[in-house]
């Protein structure tokens, strides 16, 4: 940016755009398929019947309809979608685009003359469509196949046997082949499109592409020229001279839908390419600048402080009291299980650093859910027994702490013989070693960890079986 910051303006090539334009307009382009992708799918989880064919067809439908949207533009501004958003252009190379012609200044002298003699040709319009929009279909989908083909290629799959037709033996030769090539022809596509960049950054050319410079197209800026060309004609009238024959049925047929459908239609579709683009485009460069911007950062953790202060509601409030009064458990480890109080056999250890039987923590995860409903089942009898004990004054405090110690005493042995029975239903407890298990208020639901109630990142709710999927557990080897 110095370097161009020293050069003299009067100096330089105002029809050649800097390379940083063009790279901008590169950049841009490379985000629209990306945008489209997330927010047809986006619309495709609200919608899949509808929707979903479509987001699994993305690539080929966005193909079709970038080069159609590419191609009218290419027709009308002689440039691409965004390359006509920062004002550029392709034009056709001619010996006066050569430096020691001083194309430039004819073409401010004669405009016209020289504008119709750049125009682009039917195939470099095509080939123009192909770089902007077949060459990033094809990379992507070449490169999806090669990583596919690799991981088979190094696990020897793709070895050739008798067993097979011939058919199939040239398919797994081509296949091999490929995988081998590939990474040599993109980097070869790679290299010639740097050095492309090189020779337009030194001024040697006004191609910075490979293909543009194979098919002599040259970037330029968009003038006037091209903007009174694309302005709206003045409607001339038409009429015919001594025409005495009124309109026949087709013809009134044809003016009517010339008049009221193909015109508006038209100018619809044409006003919708030339604003709504654009202003697309806008918001996606800013949305851009709002993510990678400081105060979108600072922005969203003030938003997280608050919401981490925000009051919460009184009904809350009393259950996070009722919590805080109530004595926290305190484990402390063994040779013995949490869970079935017997000593430990095939222990295995969870992502919370607690050691279990490998059959009692797998069977409690698994079924954790059917435990945390008969919890929170019982949790509600007893807050509302309590809310009961208290509006009934007219007993006595003796009376009224001895009720609450015997519910809380029998509603503990309840819990612990359910869970006991659910974790390992074949083993006998004994009545001196009754089975304690440590559970957290906290538990909202299942695939949690036993002891300190934190969620478990391997346990998973399984629709289809109606159970969590116990991923996370690890064996230990003494």
């Amino acid at each position: 940016m110095e370097y161009y910051s020293s050069l003299d303006a009067s100096q330089l090539d105002s029809e050649t755009p800097t390379l940083f334009e063009i790279i901008s307009a590169n950049q841009l382009e490379t985000l629209l398929s990306p945008s489209l992708r997330y927010v047809l799918v986006h619309y495709a989880q609200k919608y899949p019947g509808r929707l979903l064919k479509l987001a699994n067809n993305f690539d080929e439908l966005n193909l079709v309809l970038r080069s159609i949207v590419e191609w009218y533009f290419l027709k009308h501004w002689q440039g691409s979608f965004t390359e006509n958003f920062y004002g550029l252009k392709r034009v056709s190379q001619i010996p006066l685009s050569l430096p020691k012609y001083a194309g430039s200044k004819v073409a401010q002298l004669v405009p016209s003359m020289i504008e119709e003699r750049r125009r682009l040709s039917l195939l470099q319009k095509i080939v123009s469509i192909f770089e902007i929009t077949g060459t990033a279909y094809l990379l992507e989908k070449l490169g999806y196949k090669y990583e596919l083909l690799y991981s088979k290629f190094i696990t020897n799959q793709l070895q050739e046997s008798d067993n097979f037709t011939p058919l199939q033996n040239r398919t797994i030769r081509f296949q091999r082949l490929f995988v081998k090539l590939y990474p040599y022809l993109q980097t070869i596509w790679r290299l010639s499109n740097l050095a492309a960049t090189i020779m337009y950054l030194s001024g040697k050319t006004k191609a910075p592409s490979f293909l543009s410079i194979l098919f002599r197209i040259n970037y330029s800026r968009l003038n006037s020229y091209d903007y009174s060309r694309n302005e709206p004609s003045v409607p001339s009238s038409k009429s015919l001279v001594n025409r005495n024959r009124p309109l026949s049925n087709t013809e009134q047929l044809l003016s009517v839908l010339s008049r009221y459908l193909i015109k508006p239609t038209g100018l619809t579709i044409k006003y919708g390419l030339g604003t709504f683009f654009p202003l697309a485009i806008f918001t996606l460069k800013f949305l851009e600048w709002w993510n990678n911007s400081e105060f979108a950062q600072t922005l969203a953790k003030l938003q997280s402080h608050s919401l981490e202060t925000i009051v919460p509601p009184p009904s809350v409030l009393s259950m996070l009291r009722t919590y805080h009064e109530k004595p926290s458990k305190i484990y402390k480890s063994g040779n013995t299980c949490p869970l079935c109080k017997v000593e430990i056999s095939n222990p295995a250890i969870i992502e919370t650093g607690y050691v279990f039987c490998y059959t009692c923590i797998h069977n409690y995860l698994r079924d954790s859910h059917k435990l945390v409903k008969d919890l929170v089942k019982m949790e509600k009898n007893t807050e509302s027994d309590d809310e009961d004990d208290e509006t009934d004054q007219s007993e006595s405090e003796n009376d009224e702490s001895a009720f609450n110690n015997e519910k809380a005493d029998t509603t503990a042995l309840n819990e612990k013989k359910e869970i006991e029975e659910s974790v390992s239903p074949d083993r006998d407890s004994p009545s001196n070693t009754t089975p304690k298990v440590y559970t957290s208020p906290e538990i909202s639901r299942g695939g949690r960890c036993p002891i300190t109630g934190k969620k478990l990142l391997g346990c998973k709710w399984n629709e289809l079986k109606g159970e969590f999927d116990v991923d996370g557990v690890r064996r230990l080897i003494f």
